[in-house]
This record gives C-alpha cells, structure tokens and sequence, in this order.
C-alpha cells in the first residue's frame, strides 16, 4: 500500500479531455494563421496583410480568454462555467468568420452534455 491514493476523486474522462484539447489547438490554429497573414502575406477573403493579422490576434486572445475560464471551471467542477465559456467562445469567431472555431465550439458544447462529463462535475471532492 501506497501513502498515495489513485482512486481519491472522479478522473477526468476522455470527452472532457477531447474538450480540452480541442480548444487548445484552436488557439494553435488561431497562432498559425495570425503568423500567415503577418509573416508570409496569406490572403483569405477580403481581409489581408496587418488588417487580417490583428484580427487573427484578437480572435486567438480571446479564445486564450475563454480556454482560462474553461479550465478554471474544470478544476472549480464548474459544468454552467465551462457552458458559457464555450458559448462565449462561439460569438468569439464571428469577427474573424473563423469556420473552425464555429465548429469546435458546436462539437466542445455538445461533449458537455454527455453523461461521463456530467457525472465528472456532479463529483464533488
């Protein structure tokens, strides 16, 4: 026997992890194409240059906002925070039209309600 305890609590399930990396790939996502617009001279749409860089960094700071609050509500096991930081998230896409965050958003919502993620923030430590 161990002085650790590995059964202590709820361990996170793997939705509720796909969750989490998700949104931190979009953040990486986000990154990616503000160095395209800014470095290399990507042009999506009407947006380009400087104009389509900032609003590459604006989006991706706030998705870097709402990805605090989702891990914030997941170690608060907070299932209503990490709803509404998802669902900030969604209208966080709409400047920079970002198709990817639109859907990441969609599928991160719709994993919250799965039954092993609210099982997970219905376990109180």
């Amino acid at each position: 026997m161990t002085a650790i305890d590995p059964t202590t609590g709820a361990s996170k399930p793997a939705t509720l992890r796909v969750i989490f990396i998700l949104n931190a790939l979009k953040i990486l996502l986000a990154f990616g194409f503000f160095a395209a617009f800014q470095f290399y001279g990507l042009q999506v749409g009407e947006p380009a240059g400087p104009q389509a860089a900032n609003l590459m960094l604006y989006t991706m700071l706030a998705y870097m906002l709402t990805f605090a609050c989702i891990v914030a509500s997941i170690l608060k096991r907070s299932i209503t925070g990490i709803r509404a930081a998802i669902a900030i998230d969604f209208p966080a896409s709409i400047p920079a039209t970002a198709v990817i965050g639109f859907v990441i958003a969609i599928i991160s919502m719709g994993l919250t309600f799965t039954a092993s993620v609210r099982a997970f923030f219905a376990h109180r430590t």
